[in-house]
């Protein structure tokens, strides 16, 4: 029974403090924190990253097939909010402190297995979180809400994530403490959410044929046609996200010296996404959950051309202004990217005549943990190749080779992951319309089975969002 919506979109929203508090917090700071104060290099720190993507090849599918299968008292998602609220504390603290370990490579092997542990913790939840929407309603605009609330919580909680952490490590003469007292800060934070969303959430679990999952099902998610569109919109535009908070403190302090306005900028970035994910929200509704994307995409890539100029002699207020238009481009891409993800199962089960909304979520946790750690490793080698090094920032002898690689990666890697995301989203066809021509033909599916007739407009339609013939819909 769907209750309680407004209480029930705020337990929601809550969820989205931690996925996206903790991923903006990763971004922007733990590829500097191993490099600048565990000593590592950028090649051990982007390995890190690799290994801890490499798992999550195994357990993100994994927890998305055993939240499906799960039957609990409490549903089949909901436990897990309440279950993974400790290993999401001790994760996070493990994280951000080593406990004394010693020597490069015992560090080297200490943050790969710490990094493992937050990525376990963070899919243990966050698979069940994306996927419980598509169980608690199935109403095209009201899940459009619900992902405005929720993407609203995680702006708010990346303001806060991305000045805080540093107010908090700045202000210990030693930085391994300041960084552990960060951690265990906002490892309670993170844990405490959790408990809130089981208390606020519900499912409504459908009588949908169920069968015994195997991890061949980790790849049979890319047969759907919309899906294989999804993820391309969800990858690069997620890439472009990533990317651009993890460069953010190094363009600011290697190509403008303006290092200082690290906290200004990523504020006004942050603040200006939390008021356009609002707007788009109602966009979205009021159009189409494309619609904010390509507007978002545009400003973006007008902004990231404005900075490629920008000089150590810019304004200091011209470029806080201009930076601040990249958060419109960040809210469009979360919006499209996390709005769409529930439909993807209604398509799913018009091809399968299952309910797999955990498989779905744990494939887009995975690519979404991937393409983050893909972005972060890929700056850390990018780094060593154009010969980072944070003494010779400090000291003022910046080559034209950092410099340059620097700004060509804050400006134009984005861009090229944007041009990307909205070439895909031209194909994506699963709107409005759409969406309500699925409803009705899976209404007669569950009440007939495969023996039901659907109306030749409708059959097209279908074939189109899920990329197989009208006789291998519901199973064949």
């Amino acid at each position: 029974m769907e209750k309680r919506p407004r209480f029930a979109k705020i337990a929601y929203g809550v969820g989205d403090i931690y996925g996206g508090g903790s991923f903006l917090i990763i971004g922007v700071l733990f590829l500097v924190f191993l490099t600048n104060v565990e000593g590592m290099s950028g090649v051990l720190a982007g390995t890190v990253i690799f290994i801890g993507k490499a798992w999550d090849a195994v357990t993100d599918p994994i927890m998305g097939m055993l939240s499906d299968r799960t039957r609990t008292r409490f549903g089949r998602r909901r436990i897990y909010f309440l279950a993974g609220s400790l290993p999401v504390f001790l994760s996070w603290v493990m994280l951000w402190h080593s406990f004394g370990i010693a020597g490069d490579t015992a560090k080297f092997i200490y943050y790969a297995l710490a990094y493992m542990f937050f990525s376990t913790a963070f899919t243990m939840v966050m698979v069940p979180y994306n996927a419980i929407l598509a169980d608690m309603t199935g109403d095209y605009d009201l899940r459009s809400s619900f992902t405005g609330v929720r993407l609203s919580f995680s702006a708010g909680a990346a303001i806060l994530c991305a000045i805080l952490p540093a107010m908090i490590t700045g202000g210990f003469a030693d930085e391994q403490t300041g960084y552990l007292v960060m951690a265990l800060v906002f490892g309670i934070v993170f844990a405490l959410s959790w408990v809130v969303v089981f208390l606020g959430t519900w499912e409504n679990n459908r009588s949908a044929a169920e069968a015994v999952f195997t991890y061949k099902d980790f790849l049979s998610v890319f047969k759907n046609k919309s899906f294989r569109l999804y993820a391309k919109v969800f990858v690069s535009s997620q890439m472009a996200i990533d990317i651009t908070m993890a460069l953010a403190v190094y363009y600011l302090g290697v190509s403008l010296r303006k290092e200082h306005l690290f906290i200004p900028a990523m504020a006004a970035i942050l603040i200006v996404q939390l008021i356009f994910i609002i707007l788009f929200s109602r966009l979205a509704q009021k159009y189409s959950k494309k619609t904010p994307a390509v507007v978002a995409a545009a400003v973006w890539i007008i902004a990231n051309a404005l900075i490629f100029f920008f000089t150590p002699l810019t304004p200091d207020l011209l470029v806080i202004a201009v930076c601040s238009l990249i958060g419109v481009g960040a809210a469009g891409c979360n919006l499209v990217s996390w709005s769409i993800l529930p439909d993807i199962s209604d398509v799913d089960e018009l091809m399968t005549s299952r309910r797999r909304e955990g498989l779905y979520s744990g494939v887009s946790t995975f690519l979404r943990k991937l393409s983050g750690g893909v972005a972060v490793g890929m700056i850390g080698m990018f780094l060593d190749l154009i010969r980072y090094s944070d003494a010779a920032v400090k000291a003022g002898g910046i080559e034209p080779i950092t410099d340059w690689g620097v700004k060509l990666m804050f400006c134009v890697f984005p861009v090229v992951f944007l041009s990307v995301m909205l070439a895909s989203l031209k194909k994506y066809a699963l709107g409005k319309k759409e969406f309500a021509i699925v409803q009705a033909v899976l209404g007669g599916l569950r009440e007939n089975g495969s023996a039901v007739s659907i109306d030749a407009q409708h059959i097209a339609v279908c074939e189109e969002l899920t990329g197989i013939g009208v006789k291998e819909f519901y199973g064949g």
